[in-house]
């Protein structure tokens, strides 16, 4: 949820109620002042005032089924109001009144008094006439605010009655509360509770409204507010006592919310979010998460603006919409509502830098462990916070593996370990044992893989041969058999029989003797010594300049390149460089990524083209030239088979497989800080200088997201596959996690999650269409018959705009130099004229006033205005230039 309104100053008095109104997104404010203010929710902008109530405003309610709002007050009245701001009518009754709730099922308005409750039926025609009544009512003077000038209000249409009386009240305590009803809760399953001053709640059925189910002393102080979890078809409450409980419709307590204040003013059900919002004494909002159930505040606190110092007194979602309005002690109006690019949750933890963040999936549904590297050199490990079950993340592990900052880093399941790439000039191979967690341990070297495999090579000494080659290197197989045949001869069995630390131990003795590479010492040691050479467990691999990109390559291989022009292919197993090319670029390079599918590396380094190499001879088989400005990233894009680059020239570019370009696309948001590419749902993340992160399917030239909501550039993006969810480190010290395109909490109402019109057309004719993101980008808007013939960028433009107000994200053009405006207009008159004259044209007239045989009532808007003017031109008649009008007149005054 992000804030996206705050209206200070709303009323001369204390605000007292909200409502909302979806279809003319306006918001509707009463007060203690006795009006009622409509308001633009989208600039703040005040509509007008509705007069006519004689005392306090308490509740507001807008149907948007009926388009009618409903308001009651202390003045024993009830009001219909048309939503152009007309009094349809005024109900009276008897004592004040303090709460309105709306049952959808039986079309009842419910109306909560002191020790009453009535109930109304809406005459469905009465309410349609209602509906369409504007706001030209005659006025008459009404009744006085203490201490201010005489107020206007509205006469109503007494015929036209609106509400009509369902039921006698219901009063008495057999069936009504003994004291102020203060909220009135509809569930979708026909049950109606009550909730009131008196400590009580009462569950009415709707075929039973006079034998209710009683629950008495159902708090230990009276009832302050109340809201309805339609997700989970339960019920909160919150009492003067600080007490946040959740019910079930049949009155039972399912769970009581730690609440830190003393008292609990106002409280919401959020659906965007699925959370409890919660005010206090001080008017400070906390967020639950029901799952857990826990408080979720300082993950989304930085996100939804829930700040110390709301003093909020008053917390409303209002049904049929996906917006939280809130009152303050200030007289302000605030105003949240979802926002598809806001970050999902927020965490941190050292004050320093985030460089590049990497997700480690685990096998059997096992939650992912989240790897973020820090500028100071120390890399942390975020596992998900089991205890609190709410999307949250923990510091589990704190490694100092560098001293400067970690540049970029991989993981390693061959070796378990995650290797890690810094500024000064270091490689590090820091072993992790993530799958010994659930016992047993495991090996921490990977000599013992090596025995294992060569245990079965012995099994079967016809499956290889002597020297089995492995890309560009040669694992002795006799030298380690002999080995195998020594610990045999030693009394130790095949490594699986033994425990984890001798087989760690023998294996590491075994790498070192057999390949002369490094002895690495084990956990096999006792607890002092192992403590005493802690440092050594990793393996530290060297360049001569700061490394800046990692990638790892099949059968145990590592690819590095350096600031000093270099790239090396490292072997896993000994530790040892296989391969080292020296200034593959004229400059420092910046980094490297991977093609599992083509085998081969792409390099960039501060030049404008990226070059391709073969994984297995490191030798240049093409480059990527194209870009006018330095290249900052590249990537292998699988699910197009293609490259993506992206450059200085604020170009994203595409290129097939022999390095021919294939697609352009230009952006605005500065230099390129990191590119990601999502190949399960068929996206590219690309983090740009403006500190937004923008999602695109490479169909379009649009992005189909715009995350927003870091305070400084991000440096690194990954994915949660098991949460659905994004996840990006940021020098603003913070991980944020963004949901992906697609999810439920994430799908645009005006997309609807529905397939592209020719996507499915392709499919039932038995094609596989285009595979692509499952959310469709953009709304099915078509370009008109008559224009689908102009490729002009002005009609793209205007197409793809609107389509993109729909989004809530206009498209990103580049500023155009307006310095000569006059010759602007006359360019864009010719252009518009040229245009229409060419469509004009291309239509063949049958006769004046139809197109084709068309009849002229049933062709379009359009097609009858070129029409006319194809046959006004046939005919000599009006012209279309702006500059030949002129000229006509000229002409005519002349004559």
């Amino acid at each position: 949820m992000e804030l996206a309104r705050v209206i200070s100053s709303a009323h001369d008095f204390a605000v007292l109620c909200t409502a909302y109104n979806p279809l003319h997104k306006e918001l509707y404010s009463g007060s203690q002042d006795c009006l009622i203010k409509a308001w633009d929710a989208q600039t703040g902008q005040l509509l007008r005032k509705q007069t006519g109530h004689a005392g306090w405003v308490t509740d507001l309610l807008y149907v948007p089924e009926l388009r009618l709002l409903f308001s009651c007050s202390i003045d024993h009245t009830i009001r219909v109001w048309s939503d152009k701001g007309k009094q349809a009518q005024v109900v009276e009754l008897v004592g004040p009144i303090f709460c309105l709730s709306w049952c959808k099922r039986k079309q009842w308005l419910l109306v909560g008094g002191k020790a009453q409750l009535h109930v109304y039926n809406v005459d469905a025609a009465a309410a349609g006439r209602a509906a369409v009544q504007r706001r030209a009512p005659p006025v008459t003077e009404a009744a006085t605010v203490p201490g201010g000038p005489p107020l206007l209000a509205a006469v109503a249409d007494d015929g036209n009655k609106v509400l009509v009386e369902a039921i006698p009240p219901l009063q008495g305590a057999e069936q009504c509360h003994t004291d102020i009803i203060r909220s009135i809760v509809c569930t979708d399953m026909g049950f109606i509770v009550t909730l009131s001053y008196d400590r009580a709640m009462y569950i009415y059925g709707e075929e039973r409204m006079t034998t209710p189910t009683r629950v008495r002393k159902a708090s230990a102080a009276r009832f302050t507010a109340v809201a309805w979890d339609k997700a989970n078809n339960w019920l909160l409450t919150g009492a003067a006592d600080g007490c946040v409980k959740v019910w079930s419709q049949e009155g039972r307590i399912l769970d009581e919310l730690m609440h830190t204040s003393d008292q609990a003013a106002a409280l919401c059900y959020v659906p965007a979010t699925r959370n409890y919002w919660v005010t206090g004494q001080h008017g400070n909002i906390q967020a639950f998460d029901p799952r857990a159930p826990g408080d979720v505040t300082p993950f989304i606190k930085a996100t939804s603006n829930l700040q110390g110092g709301l003093h909020v007194t008053q917390l409303r979602q209002p049904p049929g919409s996906d917006v939280v309005i809130a009152c303050t002690a200030k007289r302000q109006l605030m105003l949240w509502r979802p926002n598809p690019g806001a970050a999902f949750r927020t965490f941190t933890a050292r004050p320093t830098w985030m460089e590049a963040v990497l997700v480690v999936p685990q096998p059997d549904s096992e939650p992912s462990i989240v790897f973020s590297a820090c500028a100071d050199g120390h890399v942390l490990r975020w596992e998900l916070d089991a205890d609190l079950n709410a999307d949250s993340y923990k510091v589990g592990e704190e490694m100092p593996l560098h001293d400067s900052n970690v540049l970029a880093m991989v993981y390693s399941q061959d070796l378990d370990a995650l290797i890690t790439a810094s500024q000064d000039t270091t490689i590090r191979i820091h072993w992790q044992n993530l799958r010994g967690k659930g016992g047993g341990g495991v090996c921490t070297s990977a000599a013992v893989v090596w025995l294992s495999e060569l245990k079965c090579m012995q099994h079967s000494p016809g499956a290889v041969s002597p020297y089995q080659c492995c890309r560009q290197r040669r694992v002795q197989v006799e030298a380690l058999q002999g080995l195998l045949s020594q610990m045999q001869t030693a009394g130790v069995g095949h490594p699986d029989g033994l425990g984890p630390h001798s087989r760690a131990a023998v294996g590491a003795a075994a790498a070192g003797a057999a390949l002369g590479g490094p002895t690495l010492p084990t956990q096999a040691q006792d607890d002092g010594a192992a403590e005493s050479t802690k440092p050594g467990l990793d393996v530290v691999l060297s360049h001569e300049g700061r490394v800046t990109g990692l990638a790892l390559l099949p059968d145990w291989a590592l690819a590095s390149v350096s600031h000093d022009r270099s790239i090396r292919l490292w072997d896993l197993h000994t530790f040892k460089p296989l391969k080292m090319v020296r200034d593959a670029h004229e400059t420092g390079l910046q980094g490297i990524d991977y093609s599992p599918d083509r085998d081969e590396l792409v390099t960039w380094a501060m030049d404008n083209f990226a070059y391709v190499w073969d994984a297995v001879r490191l030798t240049t088989k093409y480059a990527l030239v194209g870009h006018s400005a330095e290249v900052t990233q590249a990537r292998w894009v699988g699910f197009k088979q293609c490259w993506v680059t992206a450059g200085d020239d604020d170009t994203l570019r595409t290129w097939a497989t022999d390095g021919t370009p294939l697609h352009q696309f230009a952006y605005m948001g500065g230099s390129v800080q990191y590119l990601f590419v999502d190949n399960m749902n068929g996206v590219v993340l690309v983090s740009m200088l403006d500190k937004a992160t923008r999602a695109y399917d490479l169909c379009s030239k649009q992005p189909c997201i715009k995350y927003v909501g870091h305070d400084e550039v991000v440096r690194g993006v990954d994915y949660l596959p098991e949460k659905g969810l994004y996840i990006t480190g940021s020098w603003d010290e913070s991980l944020r996690l963004w949901h992906r395109i697609g999810h439920p909490s994430n799908t645009p109402k005006a997309y609807g999650g529905l397939p592209d019109a020719r996507q499915a057309k392709q499919q039932q004719e038995g094609g596989q269409g285009v595979k692509g993101p499952e959310l469709c980008r953009l709304p099915p808007l078509e370009t008109p018959r008559a224009l689908q013939d102009i490729k002009t960028d002005l009609v793209q433009l205007f197409l793809t705009n609107m389509a993109s107000d729909e989004m809530g994200e206009r498209q990103e053009v580049p500023l155009v130099d307006l310095s000569g405006l006059g010759s602007q207009l006359r360019d864009l008159d010719r252009r518009l004229v040229k245009d229409l004259e060419a469509v004009a044209e291309k239509i063949v007239p049958v006769k004046r006033g139809s197109k084709q045989g068309i009849p002229f009532s049933s062709m379009s808007r359009s097609a009858r205005r070129l029409s006319r003017v194809k046959n006004d031109r046939q005919y000599g008649g009006r012209q279309l230039s702006i500059q030949s009008v002129e000229s006509t007149k000229s002409t005519k005054s002349q004559v």
